[in-house]
């Protein structure tokens, strides 16, 4: 090997230094504590299409202002919400729900929460285009309403 190129690989660490590194910031910062499950009120309205709906979204911290939802309870127009979805399982494929509430303004995003209704179909709410939306397993997206999220405490 030239002096050069020996030179050149003693400036650079490996990818596993750099990774070693890494975890040792992360050790000097304090161990990684686990957070409390958070609960939080939702309700959605829109009045166009008389569409009311309202429960409890659990949530775990995830990154950068975001909650993976883990649960919902609730009602959708009086029907009880049975339970939340799979990851990109609703509505159009190829599933465009991630099941993450935002912290900030719009609570949710492009792909929004997906659950199903007792005795019905699936549904998804998001966030798309400036405006909240849902859209029922096999049907159309439908644009407008209010979607609000509050928490509520640790669960």
């Amino acid at each position: 090997m030239n002096q050069r190129k020996a030179e050149s690989m003693k400036a650079r660490p490996s990818g596993y230094s750099k990774n070693l590194a890494f975890l040792g910031m992360l050790g000097v910062a304090g161990p990684l504590e686990a957070k409390a499950d958070i609960l939080w009120k939702w309700s959605y309205l829109n009045a166009d299409t008389k569409i009311t709906a309202s429960g409890t979204l659990t949530t775990k911290d995830q990154a950068a202002g975001s909650y993976g939802i883990t649960s919902i309870t609730g009602v959708w127009n009086g029907a009880p919400i049975s339970g939340l979805e799979a990851i990109h399982s609703c509505c159009s494929p190829p599933g465009w729900n991630d099941n993450v509430l935002v912290d900030g303004s719009p609570k949710l995003g492009k792909g929004g929460f997906a659950f199903s209704v007792s005795g019905g179909p699936k549904i998804n709410l998001f966030y798309k285009e400036g405006r909240y939306a849902y859209e029922i397993q096999n049907g159309p997206e439908v644009f407008g309403g209010t979607f609000v999220a509050t928490p509520s405490g640790a669960q």
